[in-house]
């Protein structure tokens, strides 16, 4: 079992999160682009009862390439993304891995949507990188 922590920028919106990880990677997507405003997006993925969350977030879904509609939860005060659900995993949430205070816990095991990655993204050659979403 791991014990994350992690908060938005301003601090109003905090989260604890007691439970196994289920996975992580990388995202190179362009709606992960867009929305995070980096080159990709790292996600720790959990089960979403497994996350505490304190303060008020907003979200905002968006539909994407496979129909499954996808959920950004942020701070309202300071707009951080906190969170990333998927209605085809509802029992899950994706953890944006920036806002980890245990950075240490952060190892990606594979790079999705490699084919739309920045030019001057370097993937790591030790873990798998696919060109879409396998499966």
């Amino acid at each position: 079992m791991t014990k994350l922590t992690g908060r938005c920028l301003c601090g109003d919106v905090a989260y604890v999160a007691n439970g196994d990880i289920a996975m992580q990677g990388n995202c190179h997507c362009t709606d992960c682009r867009q929305s995070s405003g980096s080159a990709f997006a790292t996600l720790v993925f959990m089960k979403r009862d497994d996350i505490t969350v304190s303060g008020e977030v907003k979200t905002f879904d968006h539909v994407v390439d496979s129909g499954n509609t996808l959920t950004k939860h942020f701070c309202p005060k300071c707009g951080s993304q906190l969170f990333t659900a998927n209605q085809a995993r509802p029992d899950s949430l994706g953890i944006r891995a920036g806002t980890l205070n245990e950075h240490e816990e952060v190892k990606p095991q594979f790079n999705v949507f490699a084919k739309s990655k920045m030019s001057c993204t370097h993937l790591d050659p030790d873990i798998p990188a696919f060109d879409g979403m396998p499966g």
